[in-house]
């Protein structure tokens, strides 16, 4: 994957999100035992997260968090997560859109590999939505046998259960996509999505959601989806992503509900961070 490391130092929390307000419609169709579904291997996680006992066959290399926790992209990321878990508590984004001007820019890598470092944490459980109804890839990525996922739950479904699949990482639940819809802007955009979303963040303090979206300029539904949720994540590609592009995307989704900007493939060179973690790598042996 592309490497970032001065990704935190350029991404920037533009204001802090504004108070939810309570939903007007209690959500009925998600039971207790669907979300609690969620919270997997609750009992062992009081100590250390080990490695997950899980195959890694089919996972794609760029996801680094899980498949080199020591690398210096993995402690990217883990700074990313610092900077998320350490804000405020009442202005702690616990739904988090991961989004991006345009296609290839990185941010379903970002998804995964934000939502991994979470789910390390010793008190921290994740799942992650794919809401690419248009081109799906997080299944994919992790090498996950998925059938269904959060399409079939819009269109017809009356709990989610069924859809939910363990990542090859403890305290991570992946609900898929399924197949390409048809009408991706109006299944996001649902009353039974934005539902689904508050009962999720509500239910548990513990629990993050992460929603890998499809590209900020090139869907609607991404607008209707960073409405529902906490926090925005904008993945640009450095040397790639135009500014007007940038510019275009912080207007569909709304200036408030940017927490922060990820500069993803960055050309600066790792030499002189590559230099230090190694030293103070040496110093733990």
């Amino acid at each position: 994957m592309g490497k970032f490391f001065e990704a935190l130092k350029k991404s920037q929390t533009l204001i802090s999100r504004p108070s939810p307000e309570p939903p007007s419609t209690k959500l009925d169709n998600i039971s207790a035992e669907t979300v609690d579904a969620l919270k997997l291997n609750a009992t062992t996680a009081q100590g250390p997260v080990e490695e997950s006992p899980l195959p890694r066959d089919g996972m794609d290399p760029r996801l680094t968090s899980f498949l080199e926790p020591g690398s210096p992209a993995a402690e990217c990321f883990k700074m990313l997560r610092a900077k998320i878990l350490t804000r405020d508590l009442k202005s702690r984004p616990r739904t988090i859109m991961v989004t991006s001007p345009m296609p290839l820019d990185g941010k379903s890598m970002v998804s995964i590999n934000l939502a991994i470092s979470i789910a390390q944490g010793i008190n921290e459980y994740v799942m992650l939505v794919d809401c690419d109804l248009r081109k799906p890839s997080i299944g994919g990525l992790l090498g996950l046998n998925v059938h269904g996922g959060i399409r079939d739950y819009l269109e017809d479904g009356t709990s989610v259960a069924p859809y939910l699949v363990k990542a090859p990482v403890a305290k991570l639940t992946v609900l898929p996509a399924g197949k390409v819809a048809p009408n991706p802007s109006e299944l996001l955009s649902s009353e039974k999505m934005r539902l689904f979303v508050e009962e999720l963040k509500d239910r548990y303090e513990d629990r993050y959601i992460i929603f890998d979206a499809t590209p900020a300029n090139y869907a609607a539904e991404t607008t209707f989806l960073a409405s529902m949720v906490d926090g925005v994540l904008l993945v640009v590609r450095s040397g790639k992503t135009a500014r007007d592009s940038v510019l275009k995307s912080i207007e569909n989704i709304g200036r408030e509900k940017i927490i922060g900007v990820v500069f993803n493939a960055s050309n600066e060179s790792p030499r002189a961070y590559d230099y230090y973690y190694r030293y103070y790598r040496k110093g733990q042996k």
